[in-house]
């Protein structure tokens, strides 16, 4: 025990004030450009969570500026000199509405590794994020966006928990915390974002506390997610087990789960902010102890009512099926990367033709967004798919 209380570190909390009230907002679009990532590996999409009902978005992408005031506030100049180098990559993206974002960028080093920063903005508003050694990651919660820079693992004993960081950018300024270790647990506090990286964690945006959720019977956990109803959605496996649904609705005290397809590794889901639509797309079979053989057919399954009646409504080749995507008006999206590319509508019809470099999708509520996976841009839509916008967000 006396080692875990020379763990608990205070907070190191800094609050620089907004300099703006609202006022009358005017659309500023960002003009695209493109910096291909040379000599690096691609970043692992990080799933990521989403605390309470999704906001309602307009049709603004990008960056809106409010009349009369600094578009930034004080920032870290290292940060900004690692954001704009034409070397740096973005390595994500996470939405609130179209003008909330927050968007990861690295630098590639000597040796084989990278420097990473941040970047932030809300509503014109913008700031960044420390340079750290370890990669950010950025999610949406409530009705912000956050940078989080990790320790390398949860261990109490870690030595990278002092250089771990949250940025916040809130309506009342940036905050910036030093992460803290806690002992894993079962349950959560309402007020905690989950996050997967590997394993499940929760965050408490107050206090920086971080620590794992062990749920018995999952090694892995992909894509957790809150509707509007309170209940956490995710996909949860064993190392060498099947893939299955899991839900809450009492914050971790108990958990049913429902397996996503019979004798398939791991999976992928999209919930509706309601709660109501799913879209999932299960993994691939394992054969004689292999974790699966490109060309498995994979299927699009939906559900319109929460989970409990399902259809498969289309299917395309592993492993370029993925992104599942739901709205909550019964209809979803995936993106199909193969020979023909394809963004397969579920419950709408016939399917579009996606932008040729898009890698990924993700969404906020009817706000679809994904990266380049060939450059630094973000593309994003509010049409469903039919039409689609760039930007670069530095």
């Amino acid at each position: 025990m006396s080692e875990l209380k020379e763990l608990s570190w205070d907070v190191q909390e800094t609050v620089q004030p907004l300099p703006f009230e609202a006022l009358e907002r005017r659309g500023v679009r960002r003009r695209r450009r493109r910096h291909a990532l040379t000599g690096l590996g691609v970043v692992a999409a990080v799933t990521l969570a989403v605390l309470a009902a999704v906001l309602s978005l307009g049709n603004v992408t990008g960056t809106e500026k409010t009349a009369g005031t600094p578009s930034s506030i004080p920032v870290d100049q290292a940060a900004e000199k690692l954001i704009h180098n034409k070397k740096s990559g973005a390595s994500g993206i996470a939405f609130v509405t179209p003008t909330r974002w927050a968007a990861g960028w690295l630098l590639p080093q000597p040796g084989y590794t990278w420097n990473y920063a941040a970047v932030l903005s809300r509503d014109g508003v913008r700031t960044t994020a420390p340079v750290r050694k370890n990669q950010y990651v950025v999610l949406r919660a409530g009705d912000e966006a956050l940078a989080l820079s990790m320790p390398t693992s949860m261990k109490g004993t870690d030595p990278t928990w002092p250089q771990s960081v949250m940025v916040r950018l809130t309506d009342q300024g940036r905050i910036e915390k030093q992460l803290r270790w806690a002992p894993p647990t079962s349950e959560f506090d309402d007020g905690e974002v989950l996050l997967a990286y590997g394993t499940l964690r929760a965050l408490n945006l107050e206090t920086g506390v971080l620590r794992e959720v062990k749920i018995p019977g999952v090694d892995n956990a992909y894509e957790p997610f809150r509707d509007s109803t309170g209940r956490w959605w995710m996909v949860g496996a064993k190392n060498s087990g099947v893939g299955s649904i899991y839900w809450t609705d009492d914050r971790g005290k108990t958990w049913d789960h429902s397996i996503i397809g019979a004798g398939r590794t791991g999976g992928q889901l999209a919930v509706s902010p309601d709660g109501k639509t799913l879209v999932v797309i299960p993994g691939m079979k394992p054969r004689a102890g292999k974790p699966g053989t490109p060309g498995d057919l994979l299927p699009v399954r939906l559900s319109t009512d929460g989970g409990r009646q399902w259809t498969t409504v289309a299917g395309r080749n592993a492993p370029y099926l993925s992104s599942p995507v739901a709205f909550g008006n019964g209809t979803g999206l995936a993106l199909y990367q193969g020979k023909k590319r394809e963004l397969l509508r579920p419950g709408a019809g016939a399917p579009y033709t996606p932008p040729p470099d898009l890698g990924h999708l993700s969404a906020v509520g009817d706000f679809v967004y994904g990266m380049q996976y060939n450059g630094n841009q973000t593309i994003t839509s509010t049409d469903h798919g039919k039409t689609w916008k760039y930007f670069e967000p530095r």
